[in-house]
């Protein structure tokens, strides 16, 4: 590989990078599929539930949002670590928002993930309201 194709391909991947990259203003957007009263409804079967490990369920993006804020670093730390994140796998596979899902596995920190929940239930909920 001569030296332009090796630095064209160095740029792809930064560029990859960066572009998976979610911010607080694209949680306040949506693709159209997402629906918003689907994405605010309780998970309707207890096998869908994401359980902490006080066995307390959570079964809404609202709940979340609300747990987040209240969760001891402990806690919060073995649903989020190196091998793992939790919440952005419940979010994504189980809620069914995929960008919410793919800010929170970016981040690490309590705070910025229930601030990312947060933003977007907002947004949801003014979706919900203007009957999208």
């Amino acid at each position: 590989m001569n030296f332009v194709e090796s630095f064209v391909e160095k740029l792809k991947k930064e560029m990859n990078f960066f572009s998976k990259r979610i911010s607080h203003y694209e949680l306040q957007r949506t693709n159209g599929s997402e629906c918003a009263s689907v994405l605010l409804s309780e998970v309707k079967h207890p096998d869908h539930y994401f359980y902490l490990n006080s066995n307390l369920p959570i079964k809404s993006l609202c709940e979340l949002s609300e747990h987040l804020n209240e969760m001891d670093e402990e806690s919060f730390k073995n649903h989020v670590n190196e091998e793992r994140n939790d919440f952005s796998s419940w979010v994504s596979n189980t809620i069914g928002d995929k960008t919410l899902g793919k800010k929170l596995s970016e981040l690490k920190e309590k705070d910025e993930m229930a601030k990312a929940v947060q933003v977007r239930v907002d947004y949801i909920k003014r979706r919900a309201e203007q009957n999208y």
